[in-house]
């Protein structure tokens, strides 16, 4: 080895890493594969680019070695450092002059160094191939006894240099042997070398986890493991970094993922309302695959149609931003998976045939109609009655490789195939731009997943078990390489069921037939919903708002009710679609519904469409900036260095900060030190939060070169959680921010700010007991004795006595309605005829919060406006009551009156704070023996008399003051009957509450 290749090894190491011996080698497996000696000029090129230089280095960890007996580690007048050897295996680049590490190997007792002769076969190539080798070869095997390890064998002819490599290598063994070297605790000053080497895939929920989870618990006092978090930090950092350095452009990739339980049956239906579009109902603007337009041959080798196909799509406009355009263009990927595709006593088995997977890809062909010469399929795979298709454009069909499937049963005895799942795993290369347009560019990995879980209603447990023993049994083959980190991984047909009684869901069903009303009111019941909501499946998938009536079951010649079920099996949305994406990448979904025209199978089609923005980027500028970066930030921590960073303020004051309004100020911090630094922002306490929830932080972990500055953004948002508290405590908030710098001293921040009370988030019992408007208190204790409070919140009456002042415009609004809501935020959107405008609604809580009056109304808009905002805010304050109007506790027992009557004897059940004086336009409406009328009597006495104006006005046809109140009911009944979120009181009925809640108002 020249001493040019030595000097480029060691500058290409850290200070604290010393080469001992460099051996010149070549791979053995191409040597013996490919130097046959046959054509030299062809061996000399193969040989270039197996050459390798073999080292053995060892890092200085700063610490004076123990001396051992029969060890030399130093001599008489210099004692030697404790050192820590491995092998390092570098690719030179003749090009460039670059090194590259492939490979490294820890030295401890488990590492083995074998050497033998090379066969007269292969050291006669190499010196044909290289004349400067010596006459004899010897291969060089690092093996270990553990079985996770591959051997690596070499090739030289340098024997002068492989007795003193040898050598070496028994002298720093024997001191690993005597040392008990170990690779997870002596060996963490390899990390940044490997980082660039990684070929472990990630597990995308790892990826998801954010930084600041991933690093060492640490509070104040109690200090983390500084330097693995900042390996952690470090190679994040790099990774982004590398990737925004070699980003050479953007694609997008549009896919629409469809599920089908086909039920046994053959496909005798066209299928094309579920492959090019959703239908009216559930679309926006025209279907998804337009019509073909004429092409030549030509043109059939790009992507098609033109980029204005979709400029006046809606969702489109809303999901187009400035560095992606998302204009135009067919799906690119169908993802379709079935499930009962095979109902005979066969399909128990695993063997199968693939008759019905032919006949459904020749449908799915014919669906999508003359649009179908432009795809091809890419790949199937099946287990008995389970199929899962992958169909791409032609055009795209060389961006595609790694194509991977597996399958996995969990039917009849845990294993057979009638349930379980198959899956497919892919990678999308998308094609360099312009004149870069050859070079390789990095994947990203999409896996889909097609499950057929447990089935019925109390099979729930096992649905979720089925859920975690499929993600650990299903595993894809190795196909040469491990692959990349997964971007998309998508989940469809989970089997879930709806916890209400058959009764219910039919009732909430037949009081809105056009599904979109009483769809949300049985959402909050769902299976599926609650297993992620408690974290006992499907963590971290997301599900689309569902919009659309359940999928299932539909009667196929046997009894059904007047909408289509079957009256023996309960309606369900048995049929999903969830998925999960990387934190890299900004996935939409445009759509999402079922198929009613496809009516083969008791269960309707679903299918849901998603648009994933691609980055471009240059492999070999990935790399190559990687390693740049990672010589440039790793080794600083052994360098004796305390890394610096300096605070702009030590001071935040936010000033006023009032309800849902956010308040922003930024916190500079400068890296004024000569060597990289990591900082993260700790908790005061352990197992406590970073920041109040007031407070929110961005970024809390980062990394910063010397000289590099960054704004730290801190925002005070107030929600209801944290009005909750703040209404409790006095107006001054403040709280001091722990900034931790990574082997460096910590500093603190100081935040204050002036509280603003609301009279959201509060309970009726603390604002019955307000002396004026909740803006004047100076302190949370400026209450009015219990004997003096208030009959109702004078909040409450202000905004009913608005609107029934006011009431012909809140009655137009109630006739415009079209759509069934759950709670606020949703309310606020679709309860009216249009959205409450968000600058309005937080004046109108403003002046519910200061005593000032209501905006005026001037033009036909603005009172429409300000109908909706203070409709809307009555509907927010209502749901931010910390005890909902009906507390909980009392739900059970509102569901046991049968009639009026014992209705409104329940009412002396309620908690005082809900009583109040009989508002006189309310006279006579609630006309019972109490002489005390409540605020919840005004609130349902308003709905009665706008259900009286709804069927009067004529604006919603002919209904009857019982089908208006019915409608009233179920909107407002989750809103003052609200579910206890701790789980404390089991929920209730939903149609229990609207009966409840329509003694009063019909």
């Amino acid at each position: 080895m020249s001493h040019r290749q030595d000097d480029l090894v060691r500058s290409f190491l850290r200070p604290s890493e010393i080469p001992r011996v460099t051996l010149n080698v070549k791979l053995k497996a191409q040597s013996v594969a490919s130097y046959s000696g046959d054509q030299p000029g062809a061996d000399t090129e193969a040989l270039q680019r197996s050459q390798r230089l073999l080292s053995i280095v060892t890092h200085d960890d700063g610490k004076v070695e123990e001396a051992r007996p029969g060890i030399q580690i130093g001599t008489l007048f210099r004692p030697a450092y404790r050192v820590i050897p491995s092998f390092i295996v570098f690719k030179l680049d003749g090009s460039n002059n670059q090194l590259q590490i492939t490979a490294t190997s820890p030295i401890t007792g488990d590492v083995t160094l074998a050497v033998s002769q090379a066969k007269q076969q292969s050291f006669e190539s190499l010196s044909s191939a290289s004349p400067t080798l010596a006459t004899s070869a010897f291969i060089l095997t690092i093996g270990s006894n553990s079985e996770d390890t591959s051997p690596q064998a070499f090739i030289t002819g340098d024997v002068q240099k492989l007795r003193t490599f040898s050598a070496e290598y028994r002298r720093l063994k024997a001191i690993a042997v005597a040392r008990k070297l170990n690779t997870s605790d002596n060996f963490l000053w390899l990390r940044p070398y490997q980082i660039p080497l990684r070929t472990r895939v990630v597990d995308l929920r790892t990826r998801k986890v954010p930084l600041q989870e991933r690093l060492s618990k640490a509070s104040a006092g109690l200090p983390g493991h500084d330097p693995p978090d900042i390996s952690i930090v470090r190679d994040e950092w790099i990774r982004r970094a590398a990737t925004a350095k070699a980003t050479i452009g953007h694609k997008s990739l549009r896919l629409r993922l469809g599920s089908f339980n086909a039920n046994g049956k053959i496909p005798s239906q066209d299928l094309s309302p579920w492959l090019r579009g959703l239908s009216a109902k559930n679309s926006i603007g025209q279907p998804w695959i337009s019509p073909l337009e004429p092409l030549s041959p030509l043109e059939l080798l790009c992507d098609s149609p033109s980029e204005e196909e979709d400029k006046d799509d809606p969702l489109i406009k809303l999901f187009t931003n400035n560095t992606l355009d998302m204009k135009g263009g067919d799906p690119d990927v169908f993802v379709l998976g079935f499930q009962e595709l095979d109902l005979s006593t066969e399909a128990l088995l695993y063997a199968t045939s693939s008759t019905k997977e032919e006949m459904w890809t020749t449908a799915i062909f014919a669906g999508l109609g003359e649009k179908g010469i432009l795809y091809e399929k890419l790949i199937s795979t099946q287990l008995v009655g389970m199929l899962l298709i992958v169909i791409v454009k032609k055009a795209l069909r060389s961006c595609f490789s790694d194509v991977r499937f597996c399958y996995a049963g969990a039917g009849i005895m845990g294993f057979m195939g009638n349930k379980g799942a198959t899956a497919v795993r892919l990678e999308f290369s998308p094609n360099s731009p312009g004149e870069s347009r050859m070079a390789s560019t990095q994947p990203i990995a999409l896996t889909f997943v097609n499950a057929h879980l447990a089935a019925f209603d109390e099979m729930v447990e096992r649905r979720n078990y089925d859920f975690h023993d499929l993600s650990a049994r299903m595993t894809f083959p190795s196909a040469g390489g491990a692959g990349h980190d997964t971007t998309f991984t998508l989940y469809q047909y989970l089997n879930y069921r709806i916890d209400l009684s058959d009764s219910d869901i039919r009732t909430i069903m037949a009081s809105h037939p056009d599904g979109d009303s009483g769809v949300q009111s049985m959402v909050a019941y769902d299976q599926l919903r609650s297993a992620i909501h408690s974290n006992e499946a499907f963590s971290g998938f997301v599900e689309h708002p569902i919009t659309h009536l359940p999928t299932y079951r539909y009667a196929v010649g046997i009894s059904r009710d007047p909408l289509g079920y079957d009256t023996k099996r309960k309606p369900a949305w048995t049929d999903r679609i969830m998925h999960m994406s990387s934190p890299d990448i900004n996935v939409k979904q445009l759509r999402y519904g079922s198929h009613p025209e496809i009516t083969l199978s008791d269960h309707q089609p679903i299918s849901a469409d998603f648009y994933i923005p691609v980055a471009i980027v240059a492999k070999e500028t990935y790399k190559e900036h990687a390693c740049e970066l990672h010589q440039e930030l790793s080794g600083y921590e052994e360098s004796g260095k305390k890394p610096h960073i300096k605070v702009q303020t030590s001071n935040l004051d936010f000033g006023p900060i009032f309800y849902k309004r956010s308040t922003k100020k930024s916190l500079v911090l400068l890296n004024d030190g000569d060597v990289p630094c990591v900082f993260r922002f700790l908790s005061a306490a352990p197992d406590a939060p970073v920041s109040p929830n007031w407070l929110h932080i961005e970024p809390i972990v980062g990394l910063l070169r010397p000289k590099e500055t960054v704004a730290i953004t801190t925002v005070a948002y107030v929600d209801d959680a944290a009005a909750s508290k703040l209404n409790l405590r006095p107006p001054r908030p403040e709280c001091t921010l722990i900034l931790h710098t990574a082997l460096g001293k910590d500093h603190f921040i100081s935040v204050r700010g002036d509280y603003q009370y609301t009279c959201f988030a509060n309970t009726l019992e603390r604002l019955v007991r307000l002396p004026g408007p909740i803006r004047k208190l100076q302190t949370p204790e400026d209450l009015m004795p219990s004997t003096q409070a208030l009959n109702a919140p004078r909040e409450v009456i202000r905004l009913i006595n608005w609107m029934m002042t006011n009431a012909s415009e809140i009655v137009w609004t109630f006739a415009c309605q079209e759509s069934r809501i759950t709670n606020a935020q949703h309310m606020q959107g679709t309860f009216f005829r249009r959205p409450a405008k968000r600058k309005l609604c937080a004046i109108i809580r403003e002046c519910l919060d200061t005593g000032d009056e209501f905006p005026p109304m001037a033009a036909e808009g603005d009172r429409n406006d300000l109908s909706a905002a203070v409709a809307s805010t009555l509907v927010a304050f209502l749901d931010s009551l910390v005890v909902p109007v009906i507390p909980p506790s009392l739900h059970a027992r509102c569901l046991q009156a049968k009639d009026r009557e014992a209705a409104f004897e329940l009412l002396d059940e309620f908690p005082r704070a809900s009583i109040n004086v009989r508002i006189p336009e309310f006279a006579g409406i609630a006309d019972t023996q109490h002489s005390f009328p409540k605020v919840w009597i005004s609130l349902t006495a308003f709905l009665h008399y706008v259900g009286q104006r709804l069927s009067a006005s004529g604006k919603n046809g002919s209904q009857s003051i019982r089908d208006q109140a019915l409608r009233l009911a179920m909107l407002f009944a989750p809103i003052l009957l609200r579910d206890d979120p701790s789980g404390e009181f089991p929920r209730v009925s939903p149609i229990g509450k609207r009966d409840f809640l329509l003694y009063f108002i019909v």
